[in-house]
């Protein structure tokens, strides 16, 4: 399992973070948030998860 700071996001603005340990990037984003997630296009509202150990970004919107 990997270490992910999990990032609420308005725009460029981070509203909460979390720190979450999980398997996949995608897993922390459900996990941080407690919210079903999928890929990010352009939404207004997403969630950015970082990689603790490579600083790899992943973006995901809300469903």
């Amino acid at each position: 399992m990997k270490s992910y700071m999990v990032e609420e996001m308005a725009g460029d603005t981070p509203v909460s973070h979390y720190t979450v340990i999980a398997d996949t990037p995608w897993q922390a984003a459900t996990v941080g948030t407690k919210k079903e997630v999928q890929g990010r296009r352009d939404e207004a509202q997403w969630v950015r998860v970082t990689e603790e150990s490579n600083r790899a970004v992943y973006k995901y919107a809300f469903k």
